[in-house]
């Protein structure tokens, strides 16, 4: 039985707050080593609850390898109670724009009805009002631990979502923006 094409779903989560640099280190090395503080894993696990209660079980995780987008990713598995048997690190996320960002996505596995990316600002929050620029509510700006749930727009051909290429950008809409 092939799966209705209108239940995929894409969730795109900013990572948790985390620590700054040290002080003077503007190095990648330094931002990659950024670790989320204490109100950045709690709001992870957040997350994951409620991914839980609104039943959004990822089949796919893509994550930037930064520790803090690692972090927020284990405490949101944390809070969602359940492993995902597919996580990639990719380092393609960090400190990707749009483009780079929809390439990512569109690699991933048809079979992956619920995708989801973990990544930083700005990328992240330029993705989401790319792929639905009418959502107001994408204006309040993209908080740290903030997650944004798209659907297929209602009058997407199913054609068109059989598979990550064919539906985003172009047929996804904005369903959910929280800040768990």
């Amino acid at each position: 039985m092939n799966p209705d094409p209108y239940a995929r779903r894409l969730i795109l989560l900013r990572h948790a707050e985390a620590t700054p640099a040290p002080a003077g280190n503007f190095s990648t090395e330094a931002d990659l080593a950024r670790p989320l503080n204490t109100a950045g894993m709690a709001a992870a696990i957040r997350c994951g609850q409620w991914l839980r209660d609104n039943a959004l079980l990822p089949d796919l995780i893509l994550c930037s390898p930064a520790l803090r987008t690692r972090q927020t990713m284990q405490g949101m598995l944390e809070g969602l109670g359940t492993a995902i048997a597919d996580t990639q690190l990719r380092p393609d996320i960090y400190e990707a724009e749009p483009p780079a960002l929809l390439a990512c996505l569109q690699t991933a596995p048809a079979s992956a009805m619920t995708l989801m990316l973990i990544g930083h600002n700005p990328g992240i929050s330029k993705l989401a009002h790319q792929l639905d620029p009418l959502a107001q509510s994408l204006d309040e700006g993209f908080a740290p631990g903030a997650l944004a749930v798209f659907n297929p727009h209602a009058q997407a051909p199913a054609s068109s979502l059989t598979d990550w290429p064919g539906c985003v950008p172009d047929m996804v809409c904005l369903h959910t923006f929280t800040r768990p």
